[in-house]
Formats: structure tokens, sequence, C-alpha cells
């Protein structure tokens, strides 16, 4: 139910959990609590479908003008931008400190995260790489090896340094962190033809 989930969303972002009533939100979502527990009949249930749901828009946020371009090269900075622009939103980091928070006295929510979440973004690269190295644009014998130090090349401590609110993401930071990722990525993965070898291509 869309409405409830807007309204716990805002709440959460407001407040620490504890402090979060269901009589809250069903006060915020403007529906009775008895058919919010239709829905979600706790609020840890109601939690866990708001971080799935958050996830799921978050990790499909990431595709976005990803595959408006048939160049490999751009559709991968397009996903590198996409994926650090994440942690420098302050609603996004703030929620996922909640999340964070919880998973020691609710470690279901933490597989639900990671499901939702880093897992779906990772297999989404893997497609997107192995799909690449079909056509040729890459080479990558080990797509989900790849997809995992792709993002951890264009990101490195981008994400460490916004959850902990250790210094501001400037752009001119940010910008030149995925470029030098994705120049060592590509640099490792493109053919041989296009380049010498390196991390995982060209042997």
């Amino acid at each position: 139910m869309r409405q409830v989930l807007e309204a716990a969303h805002a709440l959460f972002l407001e407040l620490p959990y504890d402090a979060v009533s269901t009589d809250a939100i069903a006060k915020a979502a403007r529906i009775s609590k008895t058919t919010m527990y239709v829905y979600f009949p706790s609020k840890e249930a109601l939690f866990s479908a708001l971080v799935r749901d958050n996830c799921q828009q978050t990790a499909q946020s990431i595709w976005n003008s990803a595959t408006d371009t048939q160049d490999v090269e751009e559709a991968l900075r397009a996903i590198a931008q996409n994926f650090t622009a994440m942690f420098a939103t302050t609603d996004a980091l703030a929620f996922y400190r909640t999340i964070i928070a919880q998973v020691p006295r609710f470690p279901e929510l933490g597989r639900i995260f990671y499901e939702s979440g880093p897992k779906a973004i990772l297999e989404r690269v893997e497609f997107f790489l192995r799909e690449a190295s079909a056509r040729g644009d890459l080479a990558v014998p080990d797509p989900a090896l790849a997809a995992s130090q792709f993002l951890q090349l264009i990101s490195v401590d981008i994400p460490l340094t916004g959850l902990l609110a250790l210094e501001p993401l400037t752009n001119d930071r940010v910008t030149a962190t995925i470029e030098s990722g994705l120049a060592l990525f590509l640099k490792g993965y493109r053919p041989p033809s296009s380049s010498e070898p390196g991390l995982g291509g060209g042997r």
C-alpha cells in the first residue's frame, strides 16, 4: 500500500526507529490501524517492506540513462554516476543508517536489505557486463567478479565517507573517483584489439 510506505518512510527519516509508532504511521497515511494491519501486521513487517521497496527503487534508478546509449563506456559511466549519487543524498544515507542500526536485533532485515539492494545491483551489473562481453565490447571472463570490481573501483571510499559523514562529497571528488575507476576497469576488460592486457581480459 503505497501511501503507508510513503508515510512510514517520511517518519523514519524524521525520527529514530523506536520513536515511530504504528499509530503515527496510520495517522500520517490517513488510514485506520485496522486497515494498515491488513497489509502490514506489525511495525517490523512494515519496515521490512519499506526496506525492500526502497532498495528496489534505488537499484532501478541506477539504470536511468544507462541504457540510452550503445557505447559501453558511456553506459558504465552513467551507471557509476547513478550509483555514487546514492551516497550524496541526505535522505538515502539517513535511511541506510536506520537500517544498519536495526540489523543486530532484527537479523532478517540484513538479508532483506542485501538481497533487494546490493545483491540486486551486483547481479544487474553482472548481466550488463556479460551482454557487453557477448557483443565483443568487453572481454570479461568472470562477469560476477568484474561486477564487484567495477562497483569498488568507481566508488572506493565514497559509500563509507557518506554513511559516516566524514566530509562533504564534492562533485569534483566524485567525478575524479568515477573517471579513475572507469579508466582502470576498461584498461583491464577492453578486448585485446582495443587495449593492452590487464586485469581480466586479453591474455
